[in-house]
């Protein structure tokens, strides 16, 4: 918890680190991993720069343990989609419907309620959507992982296997990992019947 309070509370000249998340380091007991992430000017994910790294490394040095060793990693951008299907209620619109699902959707995958390791938990975004007006049911939902190019648009190259990576219902990221829906106009997907 110190570590993480003089991280964020580092001088702004150094540099600014968005989320970071601290673990032990299986090989080292007096070793801790530093996983950190930065965010660019549109507010989305990027790999920290080497100078930042630099900065860090000099400006927690001064308050570590001899003993202590303290390796900075980058954390894994973990890009991803979401399409779901829903049945709407006859009296409602289903674009109005749709858009209602979409814009709760991008709340609550906003960056700023994100931390390094955290998961998804199906079950929010399942209630998420079945609490919207309009909705009688989910009949589809598919979460995926997207990287590198895809239509002019630019994502994480970090593949990930959502299938595999999924425990009683819940999405977990890699050691160090962080979830990120990149372009939410894009990557979040609905239809109605």
């Amino acid at each position: 918890e110190d570590l993480i309070a003089r991280v964020y509370t580092m001088p702004a000249n150094f540099g600014r680190v968005f989320r970071l998340a601290v673990k032990d380091n299986p090989a080292n007991p007096l070793a801790t991993r530093l996983h950190i992430i930065s965010r660019d000017r549109d507010s989305k994910l990027v790999v920290s720069p080497d100078s930042l790294k630099k900065n860090l490394r000099e400006y927690i040095n001064q308050y570590r343990l001899v003993s202590d060793a303290i390796d900075i990693l980058d954390s894994d951008i973990i890009n991803i989609k979401i399409n779901y299907e829903v049945i709407i209620d006859g009296t409602s619109q289903t674009p109005v419907v749709l858009s209602g699902i979409n814009l709760k959707l991008k709340k609550f995958f906003d960056i700023k309620n994100w931390q390094i390791d955290q998961p998804i938990l199906r079950t929010d975004i399942v209630n998420l959507i079945i609490n919207t007006p309009g909705v009688i049911s989910l009949s589809n939902l598919k979460i995926g992982n997207i990287s590198g190019s895809v239509d002019g648009r630019e994502y994480s190259n970090k593949t990930f296997n959502i299938k595999l990576n999924t425990l009683k219902k819940m999405i977990i990221p890699p050691a160090g990992g962080i979830f990120e829906i990149r372009f939410p106009n894009s990557d979040i997907v609905g239809t109605g019947q």
